[in-house]
């Protein structure tokens, strides 16, 4: 008994300590981290999937820092599971290689893709199956599955 009560002393002098030091985590914090997200999103919605955004505040405001890293293009679209009848409908606006990476053209692409299909009264469907990012080249490789 004698061991085990300066043991728990030391645990609970401890919490106590942690409860004294508080984070000096504001509301302010979160947006500034909020808006230093938002910015990073609009980088990778046009192709800068390398993009890094940090703020730093100062006495007038803070100062947002891009670092925007490389642009990404797509290398490749690849289709699995596709039959060749169908492949000049779904084909025909696909994201060419060399074209700047942006998911938002991918999803248009494949709702463009559906819309097409639907009207000919082929019910198939297709996803995305993966995205496979290069970085040294700055290259995207879509993987889209078609069922």
């Amino acid at each position: 008994m004698r061991r085990v009560l300066p043991i728990a002393l030391a645990f609970l002098s401890c919490i106590a300590i942690a409860q004294e030091r508080r984070s000096v985590w504001t509301d302010k914090n979160n947006a500034q981290a909020y808006a230093a997200y938002m910015l990073q999103s609009a980088y990778y919605e046009r192709g800068y999937l390398a993009a890094y955004v940090d703020f730093k505040p100062n006495a007038t405001g803070d100062v947002y820092v891009v670092n925007r890293g490389a642009l990404f293009h797509f290398k490749e679209v690849r289709v699995l599971g596709m039959p060749e009848n169908l492949a000049p409908l779904l084909m025909a606006d696909e994201p060419k290689a060399g074209e700047v990476y942006s998911m938002g053209r991918v999803d248009d692409w494949l709702i463009q893709g559906r819309n097409r299909l639907a009207a000919k009264g082929i019910a198939h469907e297709f996803s995305l199956h993966g995205i496979q990012l290069n970085r040294e080249d700055a290259s995207v490789t879509v993987t889209v599955s078609f069922r």
